[in-house]
């Protein structure tokens, strides 16, 4: 449902209170930081307030009873991000509808993938008797200006064969994008901005998959869509290692998943991972939740939360047993417990004020020590005084500089 004119007057309200107070204690007091500038305080409490008010104060599972999760869910989503434009200096993009009927799998691959199996064979099924053409994944492919120039040797009728899945030419790279939003937000329209400057800066093509939002489509929905798509670009020519995998927030969270469930059901792994601000552990709360709270927008809610966004996404409306604690550590819901020997390249980036930066490092650690010897297994890089994926915030000299650190990691590891 779309939000009434109350409701855009309140929330435009809100946002004028919160911008009056942020900018007035930055002139009073100067910056949180000592690297913010007045708009990074600005950006930090403008979606820090956004953040704060869209969602009902609920800390334990004593009012299950008392509201419904579904509908809290569908009216989080009832405000989603605006969509992001790009002019035509930018680049170009198009949506397009993956067939999932046209994917196939062999079921008994999933046998021992842990939590996610029977729910993962129950949508494989489902979607091999969708009748007619079956359920499209909408996504949406991005090429930046910089990448057209790249390509244009290769394309043919204009740009119209870079507006499809199928590789321009043998060999070429791409980058499949995994959007965040704590698994229950967020598009590929409001996500353009990243995708076209990882475009931009790698000099690929980028697909950005539309997976289905939890709570109404709880795990293990939002990977399997994802896996659909990236069978999908194998089915059309691209090889495994000419794929980068990337993902911001929850969308790093469901990038590591993948790479896990890949390799569980023996299928050949991406050249590379790139995870800014990923979301490893969605079970156990670090220091740096509380000691960044100030400085980052992210509200992350205690797990005896039934609407914390872990319980959104796994079991949404259960109450929080033991045993659906336990089913939270496996790999393909906190990716943090998998195995990352011989895992693909990974860089991740984060901002080291973040709310995140401990989950963050931690996972970095267990990359790096499971593959001893091996200093190109993770490259990791926190900008100094920023929060929760700043690049968001393409302008930021951070961010420069981060972008131009993902096109040269993406130009070594994927093979041209």
């Amino acid at each position: 449902m779309a939000p009434s004119l109350s409701e855009k007057l309140s929330t435009a309200g809100m946002l004028l209170s919160a911008t009056t107070k942020s900018t007035f204690k930055y002139a009073v007091h100067g910056p949180r930081l000592p690297g913010w500038k007045l708009k990074n305080q600005l950006h930090r409490d403008l979606f820090y307030a956004f953040v704060s008010s869209s969602t009902p104060q609920i800390f334990d599972d004593s009012a299950l009873d008392t509201i419904d999760v579904q509908a809290i869910g569908a009216e989080m989503q009832a405000n989603p991000l605006p969509e992001k434009k790009l002019n035509a200096k930018q680049g170009i993009y198009k949506v397009l509808g993956i067939p999932a009927k046209q994917v196939t799998f062999e079921t008994d691959k999933f046998e021992n993938i842990g939590v996610g199996k029977d729910g993962i064979v129950s949508l494989i099924e489902k979607d091999a008797h969708e009748d007619g053409a079956g359920r499209q994944i909408s996504c949406e492919l991005v090429v930046a200006t910089g990448a057209k120039e790249k390509l244009k040797q290769h394309a043919k009728e204009d740009d119209k064969s870079l507006l499809t899945c199928a590789p321009v030419y043998t060999g070429e790279n791409i980058l499949l994008y995994i959007h965040g939003g704590g698994f229950a937000l967020g598009s590929s329209a409001g996500y353009r901005h990243i995708t076209c400057q990882l475009s931009e800066s790698s000099r690929v093509r980028v697909i950005s998959v539309d997976y289905r939002l939890a709570p109404q489509n709880p795990f293990p929905t939002q990977i399997y869509d994802i896996l659909v798509v990236y069978k999908y670009l194998l089915q059309q020519g691209f090889a495994a290692q000419n794929i980068t995998v990337a993902g911001d927030s929850a969308g790093g969270t469901l990038a590591i998943a993948l790479t896990h469930l890949l390799r569980f059901i023996g299928s050949p792994v991406p050249g590379a991972l790139v995870l800014l601000s990923p979301w490893s552990n969605l079970v156990d709360t670090k220091p740096s939740v509380e000691a960044n709270k100030d400085y980052d927008f992210v509200v992350l809610r205690p797990l005896e939360s039934p609407i914390s966004n872990p319980r959104l996404l796994y079991k949404p409306g259960q109450r929080l047993t033991p045993e659906i604690h336990t089913e939270m550590r496996d790999p393909l819901v906190s990716p943090y417990f998998g195995d990352f020997k011989n895992f693909p390249p990974t860089l991740v980036q984060a901002g080291a004020k973040e709310v995140l930066i401990d989950d963050i490092e931690a996972l970095v650690k267990a990359i790096d020590e499971q593959n001893p010897g091996n200093p190109d297994s993770v490259v990791f890089e926190a900008a100094t005084d920023m929060y929760h994926v700043f690049q968001n915030f393409p302008d930021y000299p951070e961010s420069v500089k981060a972008y131009a650190s993902i096109g040269n990691f993406v130009s070594k590891w994927t093979t041209s």
